[in-house]
């Protein structure tokens, strides 16, 4: 497991048809909110030292990491490796989409469709967000 290398609170809100929707957490699930409800909208980008980044839940799950292990979209609970790592591409300030590493690497963090899912890699603004600090 990577180190920490840097973290801070974020708020990441769709971007293209879900603008205004942000990735949420709640009740154990992830999951596109209308709005800002409360904390399930906000995460902890940790930045590792091998230069990838993890996002960490706060409030009633505190200590989940979103995961992309086993080629689904989940909380997971701490860092088990390469499937709660994340590589963050910076599209533009504050625009940024995630890829997955490990044996889902190729596949994007998705709000396309208004769900939240892995998508074949970065096809447009279903996988971008904006990072809110």
């Amino acid at each position: 497991m990577n180190p920490i290398k840097s973290s801070k609170i974020v708020l990441l809100q769709a971007q293209g048809k879900e603008v205004g929707k942000y990735l949420s957490h709640g009740n154990g699930q992830v999951f596109l909110q209308n709005g800002i409800q409360g904390l399930g909208e906000v995460f902890i980008l940790e930045e590792l030292s091998n230069g990838r980044v993890a996002l960490k839940c706060i409030s009633r799950e505190e200590g989940l990491y979103l995961s992309h292990a086993f080629d689904k979209l989940w909380l997971q609970n701490g860092i088990q490796g390469e499937g709660e790592e994340w590589i963050l591409k910076v599209h533009s300030p504050n625009k940024v989409s995630f890829d997955c590493c490990g044996k889902e690497v190729g596949k994007t963090l998705s709000h396309a469709f208004d769900k939240m899912w892995l998508q074949e890699g970065y096809q447009g603004e279903g996988e971008l967000w904006e990072l809110l600090d």
